[in-house]
């Protein structure tokens, strides 16, 4: 027997808990006595399950907590404390299980605390770093609050190629390397892997500073005319982790940069960590023609 497919027609439904999709088929059938025979032919298809209600649910834990910690960094709760569950629930549309699963992240996260019979509290206020400009974190603080820099390394080593040529440095020669640790409040928040040239070192000395890195390098008479950046986030090897206080292979932010003074020299070739739940970067970005926008 010979069967051939004559024509097809999709259909689809929606069952309990799935979707189930069907091939509506008609086949025909050859015999050997050359007649031909068409009979309707169904042939079931594969299901596509949506997903569980516990992954459901978890994707609306993650998306308040999204929003509260939003609202957190932008201030909204200056007293400190965040309104209560029920109150939650009704700003964010969300059931109670929903509400307190959001909240334990963000404990998680360190950004607040839970206290029985007393409620939520913001421990843990973010720096919010202005991204469109060159700056120190120094002057990023909304509020008052201690930033101080702790110099781990201030030595003259043998220039890395790279830093060599990016400096203007002939082969061979000696550069300046700057270690450093900026703290917020006492906590540890970034390392500074800086290369400069080689004179720096012996003006800087050793001594601590105040946090603003970009104020100390105009203090020795080194003016920066703009930076060139890129951020990713790479995990934290046994060095940065030790000094910014987190585990090994915790996600930090890198920030590779190089500093252009005003006669358009290189100044800095630095490499800088941040923990990533000390610091959010803010930027507004004009949309603009070029680079693939139409």
């Amino acid at each position: 027997m010979h069967e051939e497919w004559i024509g097809t027609a999709m259909s689809a439904w929606m069952g309990l808990g799935n979707i189930v999709v069907k091939h509506a088929v008609t086949r025909k059938y050859s015999t050997g006595n050359c007649r031909e025979i068409s009979r309707p032919h169904t042939v079931r298809m594969n299901r596509v399950e949506p997903l569980p209600a516990r992954r459901r649910r978890l994707g609306d834990v993650v998306r308040m907590r999204d929003l509260l910690r939003s609202e957190i960094l932008d201030g909204c709760w200056e007293t400190g404390l965040l309104p209560s569950e029920s109150e939650l629930m009704l700003r964010y549309a969300t059931g109670r299980n929903v509400t307190r699963d959001a909240l334990d992240l963000l404990k998680v996260e360190g950004l607040v605390e839970r206290i029985q019979g007393s409620g939520t509290f913001i421990v843990n206020g973010k720096s919010r770093h202005r991204f469109d400009r060159v700056h120190s974190l120094h002057d990023s603080q909304s509020a008052p609050r201690r930033l101080e820099a702790r110099f781990i390394t201030v030595t003259s080593v043998d220039a890395p190629g790279p830093v060599a040529m990016q400096l203007g440095l002939a082969g061979g020669s000696r550069c300046t390397l700057l270690e450093f640790v900026t703290t917020v409040e006492g906590s540890p928040v970034s390392m500074t892997t800086s290369y400069m040239r080689p004179d720096v070192g012996s003006l800087i000395g050793e001594q601590d500073f105040s946090g603003d890195f970009y104020q100390l390098l105009e203090s020795l008479g080194i003016r920066v005319a703009f930076a060139e950046q890129s951020v990713e986030a790479v995990a934290a090897e046994s060095s940065s982790a030790h000094y910014l206080d987190i585990a090994v292979g915790a996600p930090v932010l890198l920030f590779r940069r190089r500093l252009v003074g005003n006669d358009g020299a290189v100044v800095e070739v630095g490499f800088v960590r941040f923990r990533g739940d000390r610091i959010s970067l803010d930027v507004r970005l004009p949309r603009t023609k070029g680079e693939g926008i139409r």
